[in-house]
């Protein structure tokens, strides 16, 4: 099936400029390949299906499926569309990646609210720096400032059924410059990962 590929801000009718997500806390559009789009007018959804990437600068968010939430446009003439207003949130399913140039998180499910500045994946989260692995249940992204942190409290009935499923720990593996492997597992809770050199 043909790729589909569209820029976000070519919707200009349905999502104004400052709608814009950034998943890369960066400004400019974000430009969102699939092999499918559906949109539903009543819940003010987009759906996005088949191969998706969402790229914004050189932030990435790769899945499965991406499903773009709009909130209600207050004073809209009606018609088909005129309700959309901007961006409320954005949640991937999946398969899902979010690349930068310095790490990839691999996760079944990530969250982005567009409110907070945030990104929260769930879901077998595997986290890669170079060649240090950390792994939890949780990891919360703040594209404000870059800090990452795993298995967060905020984290609570986040994983991608709504349970609290997981094992509750963090592992992580370091190799440091001229030495083999060096492997620490950390308890649970509110574990920055800015100590374990994961922030972005």
């Amino acid at each position: 099936m043909k790729t589909l590929r569209i820029l976000i801000l070519m919707a200009a009718a349905l999502m104004p400029a400052p709608a814009l997500a950034q998943i890369g806390g960066q400004g400019g559009p974000m430009d969102i390949s699939a092999d499918r789009l559906e949109t539903f007018d009543a819940e003010r959804r987009a759906v996005y299906s088949g191969n998706v990437d969402a790229a914004q600068g050189e932030a990435n968010l790769r899945s499965d499926q991406l499903d773009v939430f709009f909130v209600q446009r207050s004073g809209n003439g009606g018609g088909t569309g005129s309700s959309w207003g901007e961006i409320d949130r954005v949640i991937a399913t999946g398969d899902v990646f979010y690349v930068t140039p310095g790490e990839v998180v691999r996760s079944q499910r990530a969250v982005y609210q567009l409110t907070s500045g945030t990104i929260i994946m769930t879901g077998g989260v595997v986290l890669r720096r170079g060649e240090n692995v950390i792994q939890g249940d949780c990891l919360i992204v703040d594209l404000e400032t870059n800090n990452s942190q795993i298995n967060a409290p905020a984290c609570t009935g986040e994983t991608p059924d709504g349970t609290s499923s997981g094992s509750g720990r963090v592992r992580s593996i370091f190799y440091p410059s001229g030495n083999s492997t060096d492997t620490e597992d950390t308890d649970a809770g509110d574990a920055d990962t800015d100590d374990a050199g994961a922030e972005g």
